[in-house]
């Protein structure tokens, strides 16, 4: 039933969604904006220098694997527009919204609240993550 609607999508918006999300998430890490100021929360926690964070974060490989969960997420967000009716930009912006506060900010919080990852680390992840649902939601409800 679900992945019958997979046949309706707008792969065009799906994909623009995902370079939307992608390009976000490179500005938003990047050494000019928080890039740094992430390694150093993941540094408190790891131990490891944030130089060694930040390059590894950079390699093909982890980015390949964050465009592929990007991916994911615009697939699952698209198909909960479309079961929604999310029609216009701000109906998407408001599921988005709702999906990255209300699913993906609050699933994030369990390492700082169990794990004791710095709360610093998830405002600056779980920031990330719903600016690009925000943005996905927008695309796709603009674009359906």
């Amino acid at each position: 039933m679900v992945f019958d609607s997979l046949d309706t999508l707008n792969w065009p918006a799906v994909g623009a969604a995902v370079a939307s999300a992608f390009v976000i998430g490179l500005l938003w890490f990047s050494p000019q904006v928080l890039g740094p100021f992430w390694a150093r929360q993941v540094s408190r926690y790891t131990a490891l220098p944030e130089g060694e964070i930040t390059n590894e974060a950079s390699r093909p490989t982890a980015l390949s694997a964050w465009l592929g969960v990007i991916a994911v997420s615009a697939v699952a967000l698209a198909v909960t527009a479309e079961a929604v009716g999310a029609d216009s930009p701000s109906d998407g912006i408001v599921l988005g919204l709702v999906l990255g506060l209300g699913l993906g900010a609050t699933l994030a919080s369990w390492p700082p609240i169990f794990a004791r990852m710095p709360w610093q680390w998830w405002l600056v992840n779980s920031g990330a993550f719903v600016l690009m649902q925000v943005a996905m939601g927008t695309i796709l409800g603009a674009w359906s």
